[in-house]
């Protein structure tokens, strides 16, 4: 234990502390994507390490600015992230404790399902906000007021542990910037405080000299005697250390023996390649195509197929100048590629028409739809391609015919398990609606793709059957090549010829209009073949991963993601935080208002409140923004729930849109008369929130009292139908 600094020196101390968890927060960089969390976690936490001084500075209590901190690190939080929509609340209520729990579930759900660097939401900020409050305020305790800041260092890794369970890199900078902090730290809290004289003063520095170089001799020897030791430790050289850029190291190839019970690993963040597209985007690159799958693994065939050399239109589907009479032209848009760190004997091409024009020679296996060359892909290889964007449409596949080629019977064995019945069955369940293939196809894609049901997760729990893909459905947990081996399986079922995909998602815009593509975008997506039509790409893995699904298969597509319009945009339906949420909470206001009573006589000083506030002003985001969608799926799930025990019922494979009609004809049925308007436009919002959460890019934001209010409403309709009076004659 070492003496509590005092005076000027604590003020450099509690400085040093908050510099300390600055630079652990860079630590995050790899794993969030850009954004304003970062500056206003570096203000937070630098208004909280001021705070801490001054309280320190008129007190000699060990635990006073630590009680302080928390209090204001409370207030702060609460009302920068907790306040109701469209306003700040200064003062929380039991409310805001409710609102805050709602986000900090939403931001740890968001977590679980993403992959970093992941984008900052609201509920992402409160967490790293947060966090980095309550690492200051244990730091500032343990090496302050406990007087050990040795072991402050240990409450500094709780910053750093993401990164290196996620086998992220981060910036040496930070490191080095920490580790200075922390050096100083510990050199100012061991030095004899200033006045110290006579023979004591020099007792203590040769006491405190002498440890320091017992100490530093002590982890010299032990590191050369216990180094070469330590490195044969497993995983010991797998340790990724900070680096000070970004620099490209070794190559990626896509493996083509895919094993469904193998989790998955860190992806490289390294490009794998660049390409420019225009005039219209041209969506994945596909590498290469799996046909066989054994129950757990896809296997490739070896079996022998005519690729020759082709520089011609490369498309194995139709004559696309017989294209059928109310199909538009496609639209013509040039690529050009050029190979980073990516080495494969395929080239990626997009799942459209396409000519390839390189300077090597290539080959055409129309079979398996691949493009392949005489050796592997280079650093600085170029290609160009001319792709035709098929103006493909739901009405289009679902006038396809059902009679396939001989030669695709390969694509719908599906392996002999112990659960191969049962997938059938529960796949038989999800398309009970379904008139048609291409329905058939979009119910499997909507049913794996709703978040309630799955979780997009890299870590693939453990098999308990010869069934991979029944395992899948049961634990309902997986990545890409789950899901889209379950619809490969699922549709194979259906009698629907289906193969497994992989290649790259699109990437990320880079300059120029470039995009740019990394080993993090690898993806696998399933492939159905419909007469005519050939095969065509869906998307079944959760938005979360994937984005938004095909326009051919998106349910949604030409409605601006608005598929159930509002009747009246200037009524309830246009301003749902107004009438329909603050009518039935008049009671709820009141104890409110007790609410903010008791906990301001409980709070503290004034002086702490305002600090509070000052947190709050300086990270708080817009109102409007405050708290975002935190449950539509859930609010679905409960009114699905009520109803069900009403006796009204529907299938998975059910969109939204189709449950509203469905609802309100049942409704209507049973009351003799029409659903109330009120009613009518809260069913159709709750839809819309679903199909929002599902497809949309970017969700739009509902707070979960609105939702929870929509619900009431739509049960009111049950509860207390309108009465419809018959005249007599």
């Amino acid at each position: 234990m070492t003496d509590i600094p005092r005076g000027l020196r604590s003020w450099v101390a509690s400085g040093l502390c908050g510099l300390a968890v600055l630079g652990s927060l860079y630590s995050l960089e790899q794993l969030i994507a850009p954004g304003r969390w970062l500056p206003v976690a570096a203000l937070a936490v630098a208004v909280l390490a001021a705070l801490l001084a001054g309280v320190r500075a008129v007190t000699r209590g060990r635990w006073a600015p630590t009680v302080v901190g928390l209090v204001a690190t409370m207030f702060g939080v609460l009302a920068a992230y907790a306040s109701p929509p469209g306003r700040f609340q200064a003062l929380p209520t039991t409310a805001s404790l409710a609102r805050l729990g709602d986000a900090i579930r939403a931001g740890l759900t968001y977590i679980d399902a993403s992959q970093p660097p992941v984008d900052a939401t609201a509920q992402l900020e409160l967490i790293v906000v947060g966090g980095a409050l309550l690492v200051l305020l244990l730091v500032d305790l343990v090496a302050l007021g406990l007087a050990a800041p040795a072991w402050s260092g240990l409450v500094l890794l709780a910053l750093w542990l993401p990164g290196i369970a996620l086998d992220r890199a981060t910036s040496a900078w930070a490191f080095v910037g920490t580790a200075l902090a922390y050096v100083v730290l510990l050199a100012l809290t061991a030095a004899p405080p200033p006045g110290t004289r006579g023979s004591r003063g020099r007792r203590d520095a040769s006491r405190r000299t002498g440890a320091a170089v017992a100490g530093a001799a002590t982890v010299a020897v032990a590191a050369i005697v216990a180094g070469p030791f330590v490195a044969l430790a497993p995983g010991w050289a797998s340790v990724r250390l900070p680096d000070l850029g970004s620099v490209s190291v070794g190559s990626l190839r896509l493996a083509q023996d895919l094993d469904l019970r193998e989790s998955l690993g860190a992806r490289s963040n390294e490009v794998e390649l660049t390409y420019l597209a225009e005039p219209a985007a041209i969506g994945p690159l596909r590498v290469f195509t799996l046909r066989d799958f054994d129950g757990e693994n896809w296997l490739r065939d070896d079996r022998p197929s005519s690729v020759e050399p082709d520089s011609t239109l490369l498309w194995p589907a139709r004559d696309l100048a017989n294209r059928p009479p109310d199909e538009a032209a496609p639209t013509v848009s040039e690529v050009s590629v050029r190979i980073a760190g990516l080495r494969e004997k395929h080239l990626p091409v997009p799942v459209m028409p396409r000519t390839v024009e390189a300077d090597d020679e290539f080959t055409y296996d129309a079979e398996r739809d691949e493009v392949l060359r005489g050796g592997t892909t280079r650093p600085g290889m170029e290609y160009s391609i001319r792709v035709e964007i098929l103006s493909l449409s739901a009405d289009s596949l679902r006038r396809t015919p059902t009679n396939y080629p001989s030669d695709l019977d390969q694509y719908l064995v599906v392996p002999s398990t112990s659960h191969a019945d049962d997938i059938a069955a529960a796949t038989a369940e999800v398309v009970d609606a379904a008139t048609n293939r291409y329905d058939q196809a979009l119910a499997l894609q909507t049913y794996l793709r709703n978040t309630q049901e799955f979780t997009y997760s890299t870590q693939v729990p453990a098999g308990r059957s010869d069934d991979a893909v029944w395992d899948f459905l049961g634990s309902k947990t997986g990545y890409c090549v789950q899901s889209a081996t379950a619809m490969t399986v699922m549709a194979r079922t259906l009698g629907i010829p289906a193969r497994l995909a992989v290649g790259f998602l699109p990437g990320s815009l880079g300059v120029d209009g470039e995009q740019v593509v990394t080993g993090r975008d690898s993806h696998a997506w399933p492939e159905l073949y419909f007469p005519g039509a050939g095969w065509v790409r869906f998307e079944p893995t959760p938005a979360v991963q994937s984005g938004a699904p095909p326009r051919w298969a998106d349910p949604f597509a030409g409605t601006n993601n608005a598929p159930i319009p509002e009747q009246n945009p200037t009524g309830a339906g246009a301003a749902p935080t107004t009438t329909p949420t603050t009518a039935p909470s008049t009671g709820a206001v009141v104890r409110a208002d007790d609410a903010d009573r008791r906990i301001a006589i409980g709070a503290g000083t004034i002086a702490t409140i305002l600090v509070g506030g000052l947190i709050a002003w300086l990270v708080r985001r817009r109102r409007s923004q405050a708290t975002t969608g935190l449950g539509s799926e859930i609010a679905w799930e409960r009114l699905r729930s009520r109803l069900g025990a009403a006796g009204i019922t529907w299938s998975d494979s059910r969109t939204p849109r189709q449950v509203v009609e469905l609802v309100s004809a049942e409704l209507a049925r049973r009351t003799g008369g029409p659903m109330r308007p009120e009613s009518q436009a809260a069913l159709r919002e709750l839809a819309r929130a679903v199909e929002d959460d599902r497809y949309a890019p970017s969700p739009s934001p509902w707070d979960h009292g609105e939702l929870d209010a929509r619900v009431t409403i739509v049960l009111h309709e049950l509860t207390h139908p309108v009465t419809v009076t018959v005249p007599s004659a």
